[in-house]
Order: structure tokens, then C-alpha cells, then sequence
């Protein structure tokens, strides 16, 4: 893909700025080609290829004859230890998407595979030992997804817990199968940010220019063994992660 001029960059990856730190509201219109030209000295056309960036981000609408709109849906705010507790049928993504008034849905493919160099020290176990993979994708209908989800369980745990090789797990998922099984599951998670792959551009229709969040959560059992490894990628500007913590230590 070629790179769009710098200028246009420049004046796309400053408009972004206001957008997502909140002081272009979703719904707020921005302003007119030639005022933002003349705030950027740069010409009409550069200004275009800039308003184009951010409509191919996700961050604006390009509306005919009106101007150039706010993305309105809001990010999708969730909460860190969404996991550790089910409401309703689900943990997880669907519980803050819902929470947020908004309908999520996930596109869910289950696997055997082997582990490579890169997956196995997350599990601690040597490089080619057969796991079971779950990859989704995740997002709220009418957006563009929020993020890819990949678990991967050590097959033990899955022949104990058979139903993990279906695309519905029942209600709660993974984690509450787990818990059923007799398993007191404690978490550990690591956030990185990085610019996207172009397997990932593609699925979360996405610029290659355009930050992710990348999370690696590992599950220990109450044996402090890792019995489960999730990877998500996610698309910064369309996800809040909020943390909780307590004054104790």
C-alpha cells in the first residue's frame, strides 16, 4: 500500500489526536475543507487525502454535500476483569459491549495445532506439543471488528473438558467450564502496542499505520500451572481498557 503524503499524514494524525482524546465529541462535525486548509496552510486536496485517512481508520464519516462527521459509536469500554465473573450467558467481551448498550458478536473457528516457538514458552510447554486453538473475531454489529481473540488450551484440560472443541461452549464459556471442572483459575496479563500485521489489517479493516493493543493473558490453575493462553489484538481507538485496583498490597 503506498504511503500517503506526509503532509496529509501529518494533518490526519492530528485531527486523530483530538479525536480520541475526546475533544471532538462522537457526532461533532469537523471543519470545512478550506478552514482546516488554511489552519494547516496546506491546499484543498491535501486536506482530502488527510479526511480520507481518517475515514479509512474508522475515526470519521465522509458525508456527501455536508462535511466530515465524528465517528458516532463509541468505543467500546471495557472492563479488565470482565473475565472473572459471568453474567448472564457470557464473560468477557460480550459482557462490556452489552454493558455499553450495544450488541456484540463474535465469529469463532476451533483447531488442533501444533505449538510453535513463539506460542509454547507461553504455555510452558516444549515447541511442537499438539493445543487446541480458538481464534475470534470481536465487535459490535454495524462497526468494524474491535479485536481478534486466540486461546490456546493444553489438551488435557481439553479431554477433560470436551465441549472446549465446539463453537459454543455454553453459557460463560471457557471459563466457567473450567471452574466446573474443579479449576480456581488466577490471571496474568501483559500489554503491549505495536503498528498491525497485514493479516490483521485485513480482518479488523484496519490502515497498516494504525496502532493495536496486543494482550497476552495467561490462566494458572491452582497448581500455578498455565492451563490456558489468550492473545488479543485490538484496535486502539475503538476499545477503552479500564483497570480496577484496590489500596492494599
Amino acid at each position: 500500500m503506498p504511503r500517503p503524503p506526509a503532509k496529509a499524514q501529518a494533518i490526519s494524525n492530528a485531527l486523530a489526536a483530538r479525536i480520541v482524546e475526546g475533544e471532538l465529541d462522537p457526532g461533532a462535525w469537523l471543519p470545512s475543507e478550506r478552514e482546516l486548509a488554511r489552519a494547516y496552510d496546506a491546499d484543498r486536496s491535501t486536506v482530502r487525502r488527510a479526511l480520507r485517512i481518517l475515514a479509512d481508520q474508522g475515526l470519521v464519516h465522509l458525508r456527501h454535500n455536508a462535511g466530515t462527521q465524528v465517528r458516532t459509536a463509541p468505543r467500546v469500554r471495557r472492563a479488565a476483569a470482565d473475565i472473572t465473573r459471568q453474567v448472564g450467558a457470557w464473560r468477557g467481551f460480550h459482557v462490556s459491549a452489552q454493558k455499553d448498550g450495544r450488541k456484540p458478536f463474535t465469529r469463532t473457528t476451533v483447531a488442533e495445532i501444533e505449538a510453535g516457538e513463539r506460542l509454547a514458552p507461553h504455555l510452558d510447554v516444549p515447541p511442537g506439543t499438539r493445543v487446541l486453538e480458538r481464534a475470534r473475531v470481536q465487535g459490535v454489529e454495524g462497526e468494524p471488528p474491535v479485536q481478534t481473540a486466540t486461546t490456546w488450551v493444553i489438551l488435557d484440560v481439553v479431554e477433560q473438558i470436551p465441549v472446549l472443541r465446539e463453537v459454543n461452549t455454553g453459557p460463560g464459556g471457557l471459563y466457567s467450564r473450567l471452574e466446573e471442572a474443579g479449576h480456581r483459575i488466577t490471571f496474568e496479563e501483559s500489554v503491549t502496542c505495536r503498528l498491525p500485521r497485514v493479516q490483521e489489517q485485513e480482518t479488523l479493516e484496519i490502515a497498516a499505520d494504525q496502532p493495536v493493543l496486543t494482550l497476552w493473558r495467561r490462566a494458572y490453575d491452582q497448581d500455578a500451572r498455565v492451563v490456558e493462553v489468550t492473545h488479543r489484538v485490538v484496535v486502539g481507538d475503538r476499545h477503552e481498557l479500564v483497570y480496577r485496583y484496590g489500596s492494599g498490597a
